[in-house]
């Protein structure tokens, strides 16, 4: 099973770089743009304040300390791994948004309504790809997922996460675009991006000294 899930993990880190190098040759404009301009479109602007509200689920404040959280009780030889794979996909992101030429938004199209001010809402690399939010929630999805399966939890019971996770994921990947916060491209690019270190993350083990463990995945 980890041979699957590392070639998975080669092949959706492969899959970002090489939309990352065609969005940086800016082959995705048009896309991007009535991707943007559809959705805006079609959904209607009352949910401008629920997504901006929404999004802040996907916050590195909020992400980051879940993250530690769920490295808290996770296998000890998985918590390293955790933590080091997010931090080395947050690398990345801050690398693509410092060379890829892919300008943000612009203002007339932003729809995200300011209601908390967040310390990582000050950072800003220049650029645009990939999306942040999707590296972080897609991240924290994948790890998710075998935790739940582990569980001792009803059939039914996992059944209703499962949903529950990939509704939080569809509207949140959803909801930045709309809100004009990323690109589409952006947010596709934060999702491989995160799906693949979330494999790495439950894929690799750094073996600590033995003590009792809250085994979950």
């Amino acid at each position: 099973m980890k041979r699957i899930e590392i070639w998975a993990a080669i092949l959706l880190n492969v899959l970002g770089l090489f939309l990352g190098l065609t969005v940086h040759l800016r082959l995705w404009q048009a896309f991007d743009l009535e991707t943007l301009l559809a959705l805006q479109g079609t959904l209607p602007r009352v949910l401008d304040v629920p997504f901006s509200l929404f999004t802040l689920l996907g916050s590195a404040e909020l992400t980051v300390a879940l993250v530690f959280a769920i490295a808290f009780f996770a296998q000890r030889s998985r918590r390293l791994p955790l933590i080091l794979s997010l931090g080395l996909a947050t690398l990345i992101e801050f690398i693509g948004k410092t060379v890829i030429n892919q300008p943000t938004t612009p203002d007339y199209l932003v729809r995200y309504v300011s209601l908390v001010p967040l310390a990582s809402g000050i950072i800003n690399p220049g650029f645009s790809f990939p999306s942040g939010h999707a590296i972080r929630t897609t991240f924290i999805v994948v790890v998710l997922a075998p935790m739940i399966a582990n569980s001792r939890l009803r059939r039914a019971t996992k059944i209703a996460l499962y949903v529950l996770l990939l509704a939080i994921e569809l509207v949140m990947l959803v909801s930045r675009v709309y809100l004009a916060e990323h690109w589409t491209t952006d947010v596709i690019g934060g999702a491989l991006l995160g799906a693949a270190f979330g494999l790495v993350a439950l894929i690799g083990e750094i073996r600590l000294p033995q003590s009792r463990e809250r085994n979950l995945f």
